[in-house]
Protein backbone atom coordinates (compact mmCIF):
# COMPACT_ATOMS: atom_id res chain seq x y z
CA UNK A 1 0.00 0.00 0.00
CA UNK A 2 1.47 3.40 -0.90
CA UNK A 3 2.12 5.71 2.03
CA UNK A 4 0.68 9.16 2.58
CA UNK A 5 3.44 11.67 1.72
CA UNK A 6 3.52 14.97 3.61
CA UNK A 7 6.10 17.57 2.54
CA UNK A 8 7.29 20.18 5.02
CA UNK A 9 7.10 22.98 2.44
CA UNK A 10 3.41 22.23 1.76
CA UNK A 11 2.33 22.63 5.40
CA UNK A 12 1.47 26.11 6.73
CA UNK A 13 3.66 27.47 9.51
CA UNK A 14 1.85 28.22 12.78
CA UNK A 15 3.55 30.85 15.00
CA UNK A 16 4.30 29.96 18.61
CA UNK A 17 2.47 31.83 21.36
CA UNK A 18 5.80 33.07 22.77
CA UNK A 19 6.92 34.39 19.38
CA UNK A 20 10.12 32.31 19.37
CA UNK A 21 9.37 30.18 16.34
CA UNK A 22 6.88 28.41 14.10
CA UNK A 23 5.69 24.82 13.78
CA UNK A 24 4.58 22.85 10.73
CA UNK A 25 2.42 19.92 11.82
CA UNK A 26 2.97 17.04 9.40
CA UNK A 27 0.74 14.51 11.16
CA UNK A 28 -1.70 14.49 14.07
CA UNK A 29 -3.02 10.92 14.31
CA UNK A 30 -5.66 9.60 14.58
CA UNK A 31 -7.43 12.96 14.93
CA UNK A 32 -6.02 16.51 14.71
CA UNK A 33 -7.96 17.61 17.81
CA UNK A 34 -7.44 14.45 19.88
CA UNK A 35 -4.09 13.08 18.73
CA UNK A 36 -2.08 10.20 20.11
CA UNK A 37 0.84 10.85 17.74
CA UNK A 38 2.08 14.20 16.48
CA UNK A 39 4.91 14.69 13.98
CA UNK A 40 6.15 18.19 13.23
CA UNK A 41 9.03 20.35 12.04
CA UNK A 42 9.74 23.60 13.88
CA UNK A 43 11.87 26.63 13.12
CA UNK A 44 13.33 28.05 16.34
CA UNK A 45 14.35 31.68 16.03
CA UNK A 46 14.86 32.67 19.68
CA UNK A 47 15.59 31.16 23.06
CA UNK A 48 12.66 30.43 25.35
CA UNK A 49 10.60 27.79 27.12
CA UNK A 50 8.97 24.93 25.26
CA UNK A 51 5.22 24.58 25.67
CA UNK A 52 4.18 22.02 28.28
CA UNK A 53 2.58 18.82 27.00
CA UNK A 54 1.35 16.89 30.07
CA UNK A 55 1.35 13.12 29.59
CA UNK A 56 3.38 13.32 26.36
CA UNK A 57 6.73 11.72 25.55
CA UNK A 58 8.85 13.71 23.09
CA UNK A 59 11.75 13.04 20.71
CA UNK A 60 13.73 15.85 19.11
CA UNK A 61 16.54 16.36 16.56
CA UNK A 62 18.16 19.41 14.98
CA UNK A 63 17.79 19.26 11.19
CA UNK A 64 19.78 22.38 10.29
CA UNK A 65 21.21 25.53 11.83
CA UNK A 66 23.60 26.15 14.70
CA UNK A 67 21.87 23.89 17.21
CA UNK A 68 20.23 24.32 20.60
CA UNK A 69 20.77 23.54 24.26
CA UNK A 70 17.81 21.95 26.06
CA UNK A 71 17.53 22.31 29.84
CA UNK A 72 14.84 19.92 31.10
CA UNK A 73 13.90 19.89 34.79
CA UNK A 74 15.67 17.06 36.61
CA UNK A 75 18.05 16.25 33.74
CA UNK A 76 21.48 17.56 32.77
CA UNK A 77 21.53 20.11 29.92
CA UNK A 78 22.10 18.66 26.46
CA UNK A 79 23.47 20.39 23.37
CA UNK A 80 22.03 19.19 20.07
CA UNK A 81 23.35 19.79 16.57
CA UNK A 82 22.56 18.78 13.01
CA UNK A 83 25.33 16.17 12.94
CA UNK A 84 23.65 13.94 15.55
CA UNK A 85 21.40 11.15 14.28
CA UNK A 86 19.96 9.86 17.56
CA UNK A 87 16.73 11.54 18.62
CA UNK A 88 16.83 13.19 22.05
CA UNK A 89 14.01 11.89 24.28
CA UNK A 90 12.40 13.92 27.06
CA UNK A 91 9.05 14.23 28.84
CA UNK A 92 6.71 16.93 27.64
CA UNK A 93 5.32 17.53 31.12
CA UNK A 94 8.70 18.62 32.49
CA UNK A 95 9.71 22.25 32.13
CA UNK A 96 12.17 22.54 29.22
CA UNK A 97 14.02 25.68 28.21
CA UNK A 98 15.56 25.92 24.75
CA UNK A 99 18.63 28.11 24.22
CA UNK A 100 19.45 28.90 20.58
CA UNK A 101 23.19 28.48 19.95
CA UNK A 102 23.23 30.78 16.95
CA UNK A 103 21.00 31.36 13.95
CA UNK A 104 17.55 29.86 13.45
CA UNK A 105 17.45 26.08 13.68
CA UNK A 106 15.04 23.69 12.00
CA UNK A 107 14.05 20.77 14.20
CA UNK A 108 12.20 17.44 13.88
CA UNK A 109 9.72 16.49 16.61
CA UNK A 110 7.84 13.32 17.53
CA UNK A 111 5.25 13.37 20.32
CA UNK A 112 3.28 10.43 21.73
CA UNK A 113 0.54 10.43 24.34
CA UNK A 114 2.06 8.23 27.04
CA UNK A 115 -1.24 6.68 28.19
CA UNK A 116 -2.46 5.83 24.70
CA UNK A 117 0.54 5.05 22.52
CA UNK A 118 3.85 3.22 22.54
CA UNK A 119 6.38 4.63 20.06
CA UNK A 120 9.60 3.00 18.87
CA UNK A 121 12.04 4.98 16.74
CA UNK A 122 15.47 4.59 15.23
CA UNK A 123 17.70 6.44 12.77
CA UNK A 124 17.39 5.39 9.13
CA UNK A 125 21.17 4.89 9.13
CA UNK A 126 20.74 1.74 11.24
CA UNK A 127 18.95 0.00 8.35
CA UNK A 128 16.96 0.77 5.23
CA UNK A 129 14.15 -1.64 6.17
CA UNK A 130 11.47 -1.75 8.88
CA UNK A 131 9.44 -4.92 9.37
CA UNK A 132 6.39 -4.37 11.56
CA UNK A 133 2.73 -5.13 12.21
CA UNK A 134 2.25 -1.91 14.19
CA UNK A 135 -0.93 0.13 13.86
CA UNK A 136 1.10 2.83 12.12
CA UNK A 137 4.61 3.40 10.81
CA UNK A 138 6.48 6.36 9.39
CA UNK A 139 9.71 7.55 7.88
CA UNK A 140 10.94 11.15 7.86
CA UNK A 141 13.90 12.01 5.62
CA UNK A 142 16.03 15.09 5.05
CA UNK A 143 17.09 14.05 1.51
CA UNK A 144 15.07 12.54 -1.32
CA UNK A 145 14.77 8.78 -1.58
CA UNK A 146 12.21 6.15 -2.56
CA UNK A 147 10.07 4.10 -0.18
CA UNK A 148 8.07 0.92 -0.71
CA UNK A 149 6.10 -1.76 1.12
CA UNK A 150 7.42 -5.23 0.28
CA UNK A 151 8.65 -5.91 -3.22
CA UNK A 152 6.22 -3.47 -4.84
CA UNK A 153 7.22 -0.39 -6.78
CA UNK A 154 8.81 2.44 -4.88
CA UNK A 155 7.14 5.77 -4.15
CA UNK A 156 9.29 8.92 -4.42
CA UNK A 157 9.83 10.55 -1.03
CA UNK A 158 11.15 14.11 -1.46
CA UNK A 159 13.60 15.78 0.85
CA UNK A 160 12.13 17.11 4.12
CA UNK A 161 9.05 14.89 3.94
CA UNK A 162 7.20 12.27 5.94
CA UNK A 163 5.90 8.94 4.63
CA UNK A 164 3.09 7.53 6.82
CA UNK A 165 1.58 4.05 6.62
CA UNK A 166 -1.61 3.73 8.71
CA UNK A 167 -2.17 0.04 9.43
CA UNK A 168 -5.44 -0.40 11.38
CA UNK A 169 -5.72 -4.08 10.38
CA UNK A 170 -2.14 -4.69 11.60
CA UNK A 171 -1.09 -6.31 8.34
CA UNK A 172 2.56 -7.34 8.05
CA UNK A 173 4.50 -4.39 6.61
CA UNK A 174 7.97 -4.72 5.12
CA UNK A 175 8.91 -1.11 4.54
CA UNK A 176 12.11 -0.16 2.76
CA UNK A 177 13.93 2.98 1.77
CA UNK A 178 16.16 3.08 -1.30
CA UNK A 179 19.14 4.07 0.85
CA UNK A 180 20.11 4.05 4.52
CA UNK A 181 22.90 6.58 3.80
CA UNK A 182 20.66 9.63 4.09
CA UNK A 183 19.51 11.24 7.33
CA UNK A 184 16.11 10.26 8.62
CA UNK A 185 14.14 8.31 11.21
CA UNK A 186 11.86 5.27 11.16
CA UNK A 187 9.13 5.12 13.79
CA UNK A 188 6.29 2.71 14.56
CA UNK A 189 3.39 3.10 16.95
CA UNK A 190 1.15 0.75 18.92
CA UNK A 191 -1.98 1.78 20.77
CA UNK A 192 -2.08 0.99 24.49
CA UNK A 193 -5.29 -0.32 26.07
Amino acid sequence: MPPAIIRVDEVPAVPWRNGGGVTRELLAWPDPHNWLLRVSVADIGASGPFSAFPGVDRWFAVLSGDGVRLDTAGAPPVELSADQDALHAFRGDLATHCTALGATTRDFNLMAQRAGLQLRQRPLGTGAQLVTQAVGAGLFVTHATEVADGDGPGTPLPAMALAWWPNPQREPLRLRAASARIRGWWFEVETVC
